[in-house]
């Protein structure tokens, strides 16, 4: 396995790119930069633990150095040109997925998936943790976006039985369908809507 980045340099890299953000919004594209990495190489992006926070994911290394600021305009301790290839091609990807939402955006985004979730476990809305955001977990919830047709069908119809809940073979035709893009969600759950009032 090669040296993995820096966060130091996976935080200027962003910078570079983005100009000026605010530090919410720079610790949430750093997060999505690890979360992304791991499900495209199946190796971490840099070994510095992300913390499920009230605000969403936080990287306490770098919340550390832009403690107090309200706006990052560069990263002094990183440097850009340190990242491989694969790495710079993370951190584009994702700056092209999610530099446009603003950095409220994007926490309220962290805070409906599972991997912060999880690692608030009970934590009130406002209450202080340092529980950590497993990189497995990343891995696994990311990686279940990207998953073909029938995978994430599967998936699905697993997660449903996990809760006690059986899919029909036609409903699991109905997934295949929307996850193919031939028919929306929307249209899925109206059809739905309108079977279950016709019997």
């Amino acid at each position: 396995m090669e040296t993995i980045a820096r966060v130091d340099d996976v935080a200027a890299t962003i910078l570079t790119r983005t100009g000026p953000v605010t530090s919410m919004k720079l610790q949430k594209l750093i997060y999505y930069s690890q979360a992304w990495h791991l499900v495209r190489t199946n190796e971490p992006l840099f070994e510095d633990r992300i913390e499920a926070w009230p605000q969403g994911p936080v990287v306490p290394s770098v919340f550390r150095k832009h403690s107090k600021k309200y706006t990052v305009t560069s990263w002094p301790s990183g440097d850009a040109k340190l990242l491989t290839e694969p790495e710079r091609e993370t951190v584009s990807w994702v700056l092209d997925k999610y530099s446009h939402l603003s950095a409220e955006s994007l926490s309220r985004l962290t805070h409906i998936e599972p991997p912060w979730r999880i690692a608030r476990g009970l934590s009130g809305p406002n209450e202080k943790s340092s529980e950590e955001i497993i990189k497995e977990r990343l891995k696994y919830f990311y990686g279940r976006q990207i998953a073909d047709v029938d995978s994430a069908v599967a998936h699905a119809a697993a997660s449903a039985a996990m809760e006690g809940v059986e899919f029909a073979d036609d409903w699991q035709d109905v997934l295949r369908s929307v996850a193919s893009s031939e028919v929306s969600a929307a249209e899925a759950i109206q059809r739905e809507i309108d079977r279950v009032r016709r019997s």
